[in-house]
């Protein structure tokens, strides 16, 4: 079997990977233009649901079940406030803006990666390795800032003992990034390493003095 046989690697592993990001960038392009009709707000419970409203003041003379489902109104009201300003507060830190900046940049860097991949063109890695940092960077920051006012809705929800779930969320958020690395680096190994195993010591060429056509006779310890 000849030696380069060994790296002949079907090229639809590498386009599988492009494929998969070309599904990935078609998630981003959907994702920017959410945000740009819905807003940070985007689509929830509430737009199809009717809002909760203010239940007023406490009905101190009214009966037992008036007075329960004042409690129930007042509990849903106080839940929609907090998620109002989670909201408000999100929208204020530029969340939005920073998701719709870096969705542009991993469309610009993805189209080529897409391109490096199919093609398996030795340029891969370079591009995979800029594309997984774009993702990393950009939802670790995205995290990093939205979590402490996500933590303190679920606190001001009655969910305080979760809180610490989104903030975990800066340490999670950039796992598909350093996978997108990861397959890169494997990738990029599978089409471009070496081909040749390089010789060893023991294979060198070295000149030695020839022996043919010498005759000392009977006795070689003399000569």
């Amino acid at each position: 079997m000849d030696i380069n046989s060994i790296n002949d690697h079907s090229p639809w592993w590498a386009r599988a990977f492009a494929i998969f990001l070309g599904f990935m960038l078609l998630a981003t392009v959907a994702n920017f233009f959410y945000l740009e009709i819905f807003g940070i707000n985007g689509i929830n419970h509430y737009t199809f649901e009717d809002k909760p409203k203010d239940p007023g003041e406490y009905p101190a003379n009214g009966t037992e079940e008036e007075q329960r489902n004042y409690n129930n109104s007042l509990r849903e009201w106080d839940d929609y406030q907090s998620y109002m300003e989670m909201m408000d507060e999100l929208e204020d830190s530029y969340v939005t803006e920073i998701s719709q900046i870096f969705a542009v940049l991993t469309i610009l860097i993805g189209v080529p990666t897409i391109a490096m991949f199919w093609t398996q063109n030795e340029k891969m890695l370079h591009f995979g390795l800029a594309f997984g940092a774009i993702s990393v960077i950009g939802e670790v920051w995205k995290a990093y800032i939205s979590s402490e006012i996500v933590a303190k809705f679920m606190e001001s929800a009655g969910g305080g003992d979760y809180a610490w779930i989104a903030k975990t969320s800066i340490f999670t958020s950039g796992m598909c990034g350093i996978f997108y690395i990861a397959l890169a680096i494997v990738l990029h190994n599978m089409y471009h390493s070496l081909n040749e195993i390089p010789e060893s010591g023991f294979h060198l060429n070295v000149d030695t003095p020839p022996t043919e056509g010498l005759n000392h006779g009977d006795n070689d310890i003399q000569h």
